[in-house]
């Protein structure tokens, strides 16, 4: 069976397991839409009874639309006339129905816009179109919001955001291996294009900057997210640049809702349902379609529900599985404590002393086990790391037992000092709750290869002399987690974490190559002078900690740039430079005012570094627009 087959196959399974054991028949079904280049894509229209003009919710699908024959969404299910907008369900070029109108390098955006004028031709369809769906059902409504259509009124993409990045694909520089298959495996045909590009390059850079135009949003959103998503990082940055870039008039008609939510496609569970992995999550079960309702019902049928005086961020703490709210543009902590890895496995508040070693075999990787996967061999959200304590390939520092609360938000960064046997070797890191029977639930994971400790250019990379000490960064995906008291803090480190992403071979030769695999024993250094740390976002004071600010609390305000980039940092830097993604320095001065001009960059994604009186520097991306 191929896997697309598998894909519908399981999805209808699920579907009869519900005891849906009949089919909703389409108004119109299998109905040709005219695209502008005369091509056809096929479509099912859904209208509910008594309907003469009603508005449209639009769904544009690479998963086939007759699946939805099983099922309408946001709790719809078989009755269409419990609800009052017509869902009009087409598959993409490409794709099942719509195979036949397949071209090299579509423009979904522009099929996207062909619909609507379709849909603004029908004499059932009232004035407005609303989009709504997940992951890829999610993406393409971007593209059909940078189009500009005038009936497109408001939009619900989920678990998606819009841009085609360097890191959506090679995490800390490491491919993630199990996502790509996976989407080959739907029919994306990704992998030439991610392959031919394992440096971030010039193509990056111009696929980043096409794909990336927050300030192209002329309608409200309600973007839908979980913590156990691989998009949700780029999620958070991507609302947080539409609060501030959108067009003026719908800046403050963009929500948030993020709940503790897998992004779904392998498995049960998905956005919505209250088993997450492990874990049960009963008051979050629904919270999507409910929000979305009143979100349509406010826009489509200017139903007075006091949707505008919505929190424009609901986000569920876990841990505590408490829904917190927030009219901000980001809900990340300015301020850090930290933790440092020090002997006997501990994390503490004082400096650490001692190293610990680990023995990381290529040949026998530590399994993934859980966390924001996508691929149907692996489980998804939250699963207990305990199996891991028992291989040798795994290190792992604790935190005392705790006698408060410790609660996080935002970006969590682990700076560890490390030296190895071999050139070049990852640095994998999973991020737990241990519970007081001795449960340790992943709540995120990160990885980075050392290789790409500099930056990830081609000129950028630099293998390891073996026995030698090097400063390396790993940065965890945003994420909300309270860990009660009676709790600890506990972290596990490897050299690898598969089958989700690539095993580094640790030879220092071409990467994802056939060479010899080669054991490294991988030293992290944590005395006085190499202070391996977490730093951990929140106002948490009772750890006792000096706060201090993390290379990733530097932001970048707006980007993409125009005029002038503004620097938000608590550190005191003296001095800038901008290089282009090759490397070469572009411009540099002395930093004043914290702003620096960018009027004369041209378009595309640049590098600022900023270094203060001591030599020491950090790095932030940005788009010059």
């Amino acid at each position: 069976m191929k896997p697309m087959q598998k894909f519908t196959t399981l999805i209808i399974s699920l579907l009869l397991s519900l005891n849906l054991l009949s089919q909703l028949t389409p108004e119109y079904n299998d109905i040709m839409i005219p695209m502008s280049d005369m091509e056809e894509l096929e479509a099912d229209v859904y209208i509910p009874a008594g309907c003469t003009s009603c508005e449209v919710i639009l769904v544009q699908t690479p998963y086939n639309k007759d699946i939805f024959q099983w099922s309408l969404p946001m709790g719809i299910g078989l009755n269409v006339d419990a609800q009052q907008f017509i869902w009009v369900i087409v598959d993409w070029r490409g794709f099942f129905g719509s195979a036949p109108a397949a071209v090299a390098s579509p423009d979904r955006g522009q099929d996207a816009y062909d619909i609507c004028e379709w849909i603004v031709d029908q004499p059932w369809h009232g004035s407005k179109i609303a989009t709504w769906g997940p992951s890829a059902l999610g993406k393409i409504q971007y593209d059909l919001i940078a189009e500009h259509h005038p009936n497109h009124t408001c939009a619900i993409p989920i678990v998606a955001d819009p841009q085609f990045a360097y890191d959506g694909y090679f995490y800390g520089g490491v491919l993630e291996e199990a996502r790509l298959e996976q989407l080959d495996a739907l029919g994306y045909g990704l992998s030439p294009i991610v392959m031919a590009n394992v440096y971030y390059s010039f193509y990056w850079q111009a696929a980043e900057s096409a794909t990336y135009f927050p300030d192209l949003i002329e309608i409200p959103t309600l973007q839908i997210g979980g913590w156990y998503d691989h998009n949700i990082d780029r999620m958070m940055q991507f609302y947080k640049e539409s609060r501030n870039l959108a067009a003026t008039t719908v800046q403050d008609e963009q929500w948030l809702l993020v709940g503790p939510w897998v992004h779904g496609g392998t498995g049960i569970a998905n956005v919505g349902s209250s088993m997450q992995g492990e874990l049960d999550y009963p008051n979050a079960e629904f919270v999507n379609n409910e929000m979305a309702w009143d979100f349509l019902e406010y826009y489509l049928l200017d139903s007075v529900n006091d949707w505008q005086a919505t929190p424009r961020i609901t986000y569920y703490e876990m841990g505590t599985n408490t829904w917190k709210y927030s009219d901000q543009d980001d809900i990340a902590s300015p301020t850090y404590e930290v933790l440092y890895l020090n002997s006997a496995n501990r994390l503490t508040t004082e400096s650490g002393n001692g190293s610990t070693e680990l023995i990381s075999d290529p040949t026998d990787p530590s399994p993934t086990i859980g966390g924001a996967t996508l691929h149907p061999d692996l489980d998804q959200g939250p699963y207990d790391q305990t199996y891991l304590d028992g291989r040798d390939d795994i290190m792992t520092f604790s935190s005392d037992e705790l006698t408060f609360p410790v609660t996080v938000t935002g970006r969590i960064t682990l700076t560890f000092f490390i030296s190895a046997t071999t050139p070049d070797c990852d640095i994998a890191v999973r991020l737990v709750d241990q519970y007081a029977d001795g449960t340790n639930m992943l709540i995120t994971d990160g990885i980075k290869r050392v290789r790409f400790r500099n930056g990830y250019t081609i000129t950028d990379e630099a293998l390891m002399i073996p026995g030698e000490i090097y400063e390396v960064q790993v940065e965890l995906p945003f994420t909300n987690y309270t860990w009660l008291d009676g709790h600890r803090i506990k972290i596990y480190v490897s050299g690898n974490s598969a089958t989700r992403w690539d095993v580094n071979l640790q030879d220092g030769l071409e990467m994802y190559s056939t060479a010899t695999a080669q054991t490294s024993t991988i030293t992290v250094h944590h005395d006085d002078t190499h202070q391996s740390k977490i730093l951990l976002p929140g106002n948490n004071s009772m750890l006792g900690t000096q706060v201090e600010a993390a290379t990733n609390s530097l932001e970048i305000y707006p980007n993409p740039a125009n005029q002038n980039i503004e620097i938000r940092t608590t550190e005191n830097f003296t001095t800038y430079q901008i290089h282009d993604m090759s490397g070469r320095i572009i411009s540099e001065g002395n930093l004043l005012n914290n702003s620096i001009s960018v009027s004369t960059l041209e378009i595309g994604t640049y590098i600022v570094k900023l270094k203060d009186a001591n030599g020491n520097y950090v790095q932030k991306k940005f788009v010059k627009g």
